[in-house]
């Protein structure tokens, strides 16, 4: 049985005949129960579901970054994973059915307005990858020495993500870490973007290229 919310206007929640009630930050639906259906896909749909898996599959385990560069887009419909989800879909998803691919120079982590850090570089030495950026602040953007930076790498042939153990800050102007035994010898792509120390105020990610783990 549904339950009543707000009054006879109002929106409902639970099971009420054919139909099933329930909200989602403050906005209340009414949807039909799942009807399983016996007729195959149609290639579209095949099309759609092979997108997404192939672009969720990417987006999932850095969910927490997505929170930071995309949490703070105005939507009441969307969470951020799926935001993000919908931006990349169109820029980086590359390939015809069923032979999809990721364009990862295309891929964004974050999107905004703050300033990110000027000049970016990297290198791999001693099963270490460092990344460097300008520390200097910028007047016209309002940066701080505390901003805050990300790092993310991932290694297409295992299929994992690398980042630093812990967070550094602008005025630090580079971070070292160290790369797991059974990640060497390929290569990973490299993305970094910035934030705020209240995490309101976020860059656009940056693609910073491809290293050999060797």
């Amino acid at each position: 049985m549904g339950t009543i919310i707000n009054g006879i206007n109002g929106g409902f929640r639970g099971k009420t005949g054919a139909v099933i009630g329930s909200s989602w930050k403050s906005i209340n639906y009414i949807k039909g129960l799942y009807k399983k259906s016996n007729k195959p896909y149609t290639e579209a749909q095949l099309i759609v579901q092979e997108r997404f898996k192939v672009m969720m599959r990417f987006l999932l385990p850095i969910n927490n970054f997505l929170k930071i560069g995309f949490g703070q887009k105005k939507t009441n419909r969307l969470t951020p994973i799926n935001y993000a989800l919908q931006f990349n879909q169109e820029l980086a998803i590359q390939g015809t059915y069923p032979n999809f691919s990721l364009d990862y120079s295309k891929i964004r982590i974050a999107d905004g307005l703050y300033y990110g850090g000027g000049t970016v570089g990297f290198n791999f030495a001693g099963d270490e990858i460092t990344v460097t950026w300008s520390p200097e602040n910028n007047e016209v953007y309002d940066t701080k020495d505390d901003d805050l930076v990300y790092i993310i790498c991932y290694h297409p042939v295992l299929d994992e993500f690398l980042t630093s153990a812990t967070v550094p800050t602008r005025q630090m102007g580079t971070v070292t870490f160290g790369v797991p035994e059974h990640l060497l010898g390929e290569s990973v792509h490299i993305w970094y973007f910035m934030s705020d120390r209240t995490k309101t105020k976020v860059s656009r990610s940056s693609y910073l290229g491809e290293i050999m783990l060797a």
